[in-house]
């Protein structure tokens, strides 16, 4: 949710480096270099509506699962593998932002948002019409290849059609209706899935995303210069064998923290033989990158100095945080504090508001200069670390207001640290290379953002599997078919807890929390590595500067 916001420098530093005029491509045989013009094209107004309609959406399709997976998994029964919904999705948007750009200059602005828009339409019309948890995480998987560029494609045609000097503004304007759409998404998720029905959070989508590409069809023209041709080679460029491998991996990761010590013992050997293979493929998507004649997706030359790996290491403890961190509310606020789908959602709207704050506070500080960067993404982990840490103490008993501040701090802090740990690795490059630079910092955090969500999922699954049995067995009258039973019903469908017995729904209850606050205290952990690479970083500067003064 909050990487996609700082997602529009990526390509707006590629569109300036470039100078490409709008709908222009580049060959191999000839660079077309041509200038922006400040003027505003004809139908400006219409090509904005289709853009900004695929803005909101990405904003709201990145709160709404956050706010309905808890009652989807329910229904579906498979609450135990609901994670996979939100996992699916940024794995393969994960893989594909970066590739949106090469896409768009080989094959043109406009193919290229049609393309992600359809592919959006297709996984949202899918999700909301599928039968089972199988087909739904698969449509979430169809629904990321198009998200992954809904933002990166608004972005890059911006940059080709506003002059640089009013660039900013519109940047902001998209920042803007990004944040308003994950207010909306957080707080009407649960309202509609109360309501109408889950389903419909995915197809009330559908509308607007093909209004915007009906619109787009029409009015994002995209013509190319006589002596430009498109040819099959051109896709050389594009690094798809890196794409592919990155996804298989990351999906076989996936499976093993959500199968493992559940399904499936650690020690079975499909467990073991799908995480050799997520390694492998790993290893083999670190060669591709070395050895590719496309653009990659990591390029090499960007991890030069102990920097590059500290900043991009904080990236990646960032993203699991985050999202580890927004995957686990929905939980505590419907298991802990009793909350319906709507009340939940609702409480998500002070999250979702509250990260363009800390945005907006980073915005200010970066612009007066009074700070460095790299101790403004110390101060946003620090207060990422304190508000992480306060909510291991939100339970039943605390007032409403008092919870509603407790989510304030960690995502201010979010807000504060994603844009200046991104602009901290990009700032240490040439122009040239920031654009790349942008769009390997997002890799990394994005990469966490998944394993955030597998990974307190498998933390939730495995310790409350654990809690429950020890401390079921210590309630009378319960044999070991009827523990099992209990286990096995409330980790396929939450809401089956209100059913059971009071002592036992107690029992369950505790051990669900139990594991909440595991879950919760990754994320602390987390924002504590970060602190601890920041500080690697500042002890490593002093010794430089020890060793030139001797």
């Amino acid at each position: 949710m909050s990487s996609s916001r700082e997602q529009q420098s990526l390509d707006s530093e590629s569109a300036v480096e470039s100078q490409i005029t709008y709908g222009a491509t580049k060959s191999d045989d000839e660079e077309t270099v041509l200038s922006v013009s400040p003027a505003l094209p004809p139908n400006f107004f219409w090509i904005e509506c289709s853009l900004l309609a695929n803005v909101f959406l990405a904003g709201f399709d990145g709160t709404v699962t956050a706010s309905t997976y808890t009652t989807i998994g329910n229904e579906f029964k498979a609450a135990n593998t609901a994670s996979w919904i939100t996992s699916s999705y940024l794995i393969t948007s994960t893989a594909f932002q970066p590739l949106y750009g090469s896409f768009s200059d080989v094959l043109g602005r406009r193919v290229c948002v049609i393309g992600a828009t359809s592919f959006f339409i297709l996984g949202c019309l899918g999700c909301g019409i599928s039968s089972n948890i199988f087909v739904l995480d698969a449509m979430r998987a169809v629904t990321g290849i198009g998200g992954g560029g809904l933002i990166t494609l608004a972005t890059i045609v911006n940059s080709d059609l506003v002059a640089p000097e009013k660039r900013g503004s519109w940047q902001a304007f998209q920042n803007l209706l990004l944040g308003f759409g994950s207010i909306c998404g957080a707080s009407l998720g649960g309202v509609i899935a109360d309501t109408l029905g889950w389903r419909w959070c995915f197809l009330a989508q559908v509308p607007v995303a093909l209004a915007g590409l009906v619109i787009g069809y029409f009015y994002i023209h995209n013509p190319k210069p006589p002596h430009v041709h498109v040819s099959v080679h051109m896709f050389d460029k594009i690094d798809i064998k890196g794409a592919t491998a990155l996804v298989l991996s990351l999906a076989f990761q996936m499976v093993v923290l959500s199968l493992g010590g559940n399904e499936l013992n650690w020690s079975d050997y499909r467990l073991l033989l799908m995480l050799v293979l997520s390694i492998g493929l790993l290893f083999h998507f670190a060669l591709i990158e070395l050895r590719t004649s496309a653009i990659p997706i990591i390029p090499p030359a960007l991890l030069h100095s102990s920097f590059s790996y500290i900043i991009l290491g904080i990236g990646v403890f960032l993203g699991i945080s985050s999202y580890a961190y927004l995957f686990v509310l929905p939980l505590l606020f419907q298991i802990v504090l009793g909350d319906t789908a709507s009340q939940a959602g609702l409480r998500l709207t002070i999250p979702a508001l509250f990260t363009p704050v800390g945005g907006l506070i980073a915005g200010v500080l970066m612009s007066r200069k009074k700070y460095s960067l790299f101790s403004l993404v110390v101060a946003g982990c620090t207060l990422m670390l304190f508000g992480n840490f306060v909510t291991l103490f939100i339970h039943k008993g605390v007032n409403q207001w008092v919870t509603g501040l407790c989510l304030i701090p960690a995502n201010v802090g979010q807000g504060l640290a994603f844009p200046t740990s991104l602009f901290s690795f990009i700032y240490n490059f040439d122009r040239d290379k920031q654009a790349i630079a942008t769009s390997t910092a997002y890799l990394f955090r994005s990469m966490g953002s998944v394993w955030g969500v597998t990974g307190s999922a498998a933390i939730i699954k495995r310790v409350f599997a654990r809690r429950c049995l020890s401390s079921l067995h210590r309630v009378p009258g319960l044999s070991e078919h009827q523990i099992s039973t209990i286990i096995r019903t409330v980790s396929k469908d939450i809401s089956q807890i209100q059913h059971l017995e009071p002592q036992v729904r107690s029992v369950v209850q505790g051990s669900y929390e139990r594991a909440i606050r595991f879950a919760q205290f990754l994320s602390c952990l987390c924002c504590l590595a970060c602190l601890v690479l920041a500080g690697v970083k500042k002890a490593a500067r002093i010794r430089s500067r020890s060793s030139y003064d001797e």
